[in-house]
């Protein structure tokens, strides 16, 4: 079942292609520079590094990158989209505004979903979910590297909540991340103090020899 407009409509057999425009990244070696190039124009770029094992991505692994002329909009990142590592592990993140205008390269996808039908946070958990893991880990190809192709996505089948329960769940594994973001934090930080207390302990005794 899914919506538009308040209304619903029966389908069993609803793929990811047919609410959302998906396709695959830049190949940046068609626009990167040369040290000699006449033109250059900076961009941040995404890197199969910047996925996390949440929805956001880790900025402090964005890299830059160098291309010779304007890169289309069409590969750069827009707030409420969906970024997608086709490269195992498979892996979304949403786009918010900390992330928009960066640059996707060919080893990820990029699903802009019908706002109308499913918010794109919604999608980036639904991708990451163990249900939709389980299907796309049978499309898996490849014994060196081991990928996913686009269509693999595009046929992805969906479960369409209204959008207001869209937006409850979003709002539940937005909370339960934060929590467990929180615990790890403080997980760290409580060895980080244990180590201290012991190299001082052993310090401790050290001077008294």
């Amino acid at each position: 079942m899914y919506y538009i407009d308040n209304k619903h409509y029966e389908r069993l057999d609803l793929k990811l292609k047919e609410i959302a425009d998906i396709r695959t990244g830049l190949v940046l070696s068609r626009k990167k520079a040369t040290l000699s190039a006449d033109v250059k124009i900076d961009y941040k770029l995404i890197t199969l590094k910047s996925f996390s094992n949440t929805t956001s991505l880790t900025l402090d692994d964005i890299d830059n990158f160098v291309s010779t002329e304007e890169i289309a909009d069409t590969y750069l990142s827009h707030v409420g989209d969906v970024v997608v590592r086709l490269r195992e592990p498979i892996a979304a993140v949403y786009i918010d505004e900390s992330a928009k205008n960066m640059v996707i390269p060919s080893l990820m996808a990029i699903v802009r979903v019908e706002s109308r039908m499913m918010y794109g946070e919604f999608l980036a958990y639904y991708i990451n979910s163990t249900t939709s893991q389980k299907m796309l880990e049978k499309e898996i190809k490849g014994t060196t590297i081991a990928a996913i192709k686009t269509k693999d996505l595009e046929d992805l089948e969906v479960v369409l909540p209204s959008l207001e329960e869209q937006k409850k769940v979003v709002a539940f594994m937005n909370l339960s991340q934060n929590e467990m973001e929180l615990l790890d934090k403080l997980k760290k930080e409580k060895q980080q103090f244990s180590h201290a207390v012991l190299d001082t302990i052993i310090q401790s005794n050290k001077d008294k020899q």
